[in-house]
């Protein structure tokens, strides 16, 4: 069955095909020039149109231990069976802002031409954030947001809006998934000129056709390496509400959840929802070897805050549970806001060198 969008929803949407539709002829131009200089048939493109219309997956990444509210992440999908957005929740994996005129709010009103920002639009119609799977790493496209991850079924795509890296750099590509060319034009002007696509390494034009016709497969990993991919991706901006029984296809976890506190309640949610539960490799990296000079000076003496041997998902999860118990305990570290700051800079160091 269809979802229902408010008229805010498919006001957003329409504006984003809107400009994608203005871009279509430098984004023909640009795929033209570089399947031309690749030695690529034309005839390629509207086969990779369809293929990834029809199977290409967003996924939703989220850190399931998380404090929100009097509850955990993880407790509260459980709850309420929706996965809300952070107007709704307050917390946020990448920067909270969930005032008028932040930067969240203003990033959504340039790119979605006003549409949120009438007076009766609740926040509950503000758009769901993920990323386009089309590389099908095990840790999902988008670890830097979640050591979890929903992959949603591909229907949800119809009613979402894309762009190439996150909106928070008001980014030139933008799409829908039936006017998706801007996006493809940026994927292979990628791969051209840096021989990388997304985080993946050494991927030339052909080599990138060959990755994206995969997508008509049956949903499996590419390879059972971890992409330590912090920053490209294919933004998803979901439109309507995301229902675990309706939408959600698989839930990947970090297998440090498997006996962690917050494992029943991950397990919970395959059973209630209907969910395949998957896990991938998983993330560590000895306290010791924490560098220094990634995210700061101030990651290792955090890591050894944290644990006494190992870094690892569930373990910065229960260091965000006892700063938001224990605020003073912290204060040694800075302010609430700067400790959690720390702990999603420490999160990313897991993902790059874990």
């Amino acid at each position: 069955m269809p979802v229902h969008l408010k008229p805010s929803q498919r006001k957003a949407i329409a504006a984003v095909r809107a400009q994608a539709v203005v871009a279509r002829p430098g984004s023909a131009q640009t795929l033209s020039h570089i399947l031309q200089m690749s030695n690529i048939s034309l005839s390629v493109l509207e086969e990779l149109r369809g293929v990834i219309r029809q199977h290409a997956h967003i996924a939703i990444h989220f850190h399931p231990d998380r404090p929100v509210g009097d509850r955990l992440v993880a407790g509260a999908l459980l709850e309420d069976g929706v996965y809300k957005n952070q107007f709704e929740t307050g917390i946020s994996n990448g920067l909270v802002s969930v005032v008028a005129g932040g930067p969240r709010d203003t990033w959504e009103r340039n790119l979605f031409d006003d549409a949120f920002h009438d007076p009766s639009v609740s926040a509950a119609e503000r758009p769901k954030y993920g990323a386009l799977d089309i590389t099908r790493n095990p840790d999902g496209p988008a670890p830097r947001f979640g050591s979890c991850f929903f992959v949603l079924k591909p229907e949800v795509s119809t009613r979402s809006t894309f762009t190439f890296g996150g909106s928070q750099s008001d980014p030139q590509y933008r799409g829908t998934i039936d006017e998706f060319d801007a996006i493809l034009a940026a994927i292979f002007e990628e791969s051209f000129t840096h021989d990388s696509m997304l985080g993946v390494h050494d991927l030339r034009p052909p080599q990138a056709v060959d990755l994206l016709s995969a997508l008509a497969t049956p949903r499996q990993w590419r390879t059972l390496r971890l992409s330590h991919n912090l920053d490209q991706m294919i933004e998803a901006q979901v439109h309507g509400e995301i229902s675990l029984q309706r939408d959600v296809e698989a839930l990947v976890i970090d297998p440090s959840f498997e006996k962690s506190p917050v494992g029943p309640a991950l397990r919970a949610i395959s059973k209630r929802f209907g969910i395949p539960l998957e896990m991938h490799g998983g993330l560590s990296i000895n306290v010791d070897a924490v560098p220094a000079d990634f995210r700061g000076p101030r990651m290792p003496s955090l890591a050894a805050r944290i644990s006494d041997t190992c870094l690892d998902a569930a373990a910065i999860g229960i260091a965000a549970q006892d700063l938001a118990r224990h605020r003073q305990a912290w204060r040694d570290r800075g302010t609430y806001e700067e400790v959690l700051q720390e702990l999603k800079l420490i999160w990313h160091v897991l993902v790059k060198y874990g």
